[in-house]
């Protein structure tokens, strides 16, 4: 697939199954996500890959960190991560910098997430990116051993679509852009 169809077709997926990636599949994804916008090469991105059986670990993380306070909002915690075949859990370790903020950076993890989302589109399977409590928890910080200050940027759920036709929805372009003199 050319970069302007993935770009033009890539959607949501919101229920993803097997199969996922192959690991030389995985490699190809990976090097897009490397190749995002970078001031500086900071390279302030690191990705925790969650796949098997670690996704019922980190449902029971979620739910540890988030306490629900009722049994349905526990399970549904629990069968987030199953959502799909696997996740790729995108994180921001900000470094002081006196040319590249914190919003350069964060953006820079953001983009690789894109850059990854498109490659799986091209390979041909499918990704969501969700967020959600979890990512702002300082809880699940930890309990994936990270850093209170870095910065969950997003979870790509990654697998092959059980939607055959979900519909791009047209966005007219003279809504967001305009010329400026």
């Amino acid at each position: 697939m050319d970069a302007l169809t993935a770009l033009h077709t890539r959607k949501a997926s919101p229920k993803l199954v097997e199969p996922a990636p192959s690991n030389d599949e995985l490699t190809l994804i990976y090097q897009a996500a490397l190749r995002a916008p970078d001031h500086a090469m900071l390279r302030p991105w690191r990705f925790l890959v969650i796949k098997g059986e670690a996704r019922n670990k980190l449902g029971e993380l979620f739910v540890e960190a988030l306490q629900p306070e009722t049994e349905e909002k526990k399970n549904k915690l629990l069968k987030k991560p199953l959502r799909a075949p696997m996740i790729i859990i995108a994180i921001s370790t900000i470094t002081e910098h006196p040319k590249v903020p914190a919003v350069e950076q964060i953006s820079s993890t953001a983009a690789a997430v894109q850059n990854m989302s498109l490659a799986a589109h091209a390979l041909g399977y499918a990704s969501i990116w969700r967020t959600g409590a979890v990512a702002f928890s300082d809880e699940v910080k930890l309990g994936l051993d990270l850093s209170i200050s870095d910065e969950i940027i997003g979870l790509l759920y990654l697998g092959s679509s059980t939607y055959e036709n979900i519909p791009i929805p047209e966005i007219n372009i003279e809504d967001y852009f305009e010329d400026w003199a």
